[in-house]
């Protein structure tokens, strides 16, 4: 009889429902390119602008249901909770980097409200590492 797994800590399920409300949102602001989101259209008068921000939500909402399903695996405690709290914190690093990497270096697009949106995404790292390291 396999060992039952141990309790995954609230603050953790937390994280993990946090981010998939309010990525699926996003998810469905990039598929209808929402002027919620996005309030310059002109930015996306080209098929290909479009196309891309519609791509990013069809391998965004994936990963992050899949972290939602597998929410039940001790983030660190058992192997698929530290692979699931890694690649999460990984994401959200990366999407802040490269966020912060288009405003302040590369001078091209950028998110607006910054704060807010790099807000989030970096205290999901944050909490994620912090999952990883103390729960």
């Amino acid at each position: 009889m396999p060992s039952p797994t141990p309790g995954q800590p609230l603050s953790i399920r937390l994280l993990y429902g946090s981010a998939l409300s309010v990525q699926s949102l996003d998810c469905f602001a990039f598929y209808t390119v929402s002027p919620l989101l996005f309030p310059n259209r002109s930015d996306f008068a080209h098929p290909a602008t479009r196309f891309f921000l519609r791509q990013n939500a069809t391998l965004l909402f994936p990963f992050i249901l899949n972290c939602w399903f597998l929410r039940d695996y001790h983030i660190r405690r058992t192997r698929v909770g530290r692979v699931v709290g890694r690649t999460f914190a990984l994401f959200h690093a990366s999407a802040l980097a490269m966020y912060s990497w288009s405003r302040w270096v590369g001078g091209e697009y950028v998110v607006e409200p910054f704060w807010l949106i790099g807000g989030l995404h970096g205290g999901w790292a944050l909490w994620a590492i912090w999952g990883l390291v103390a729960s």
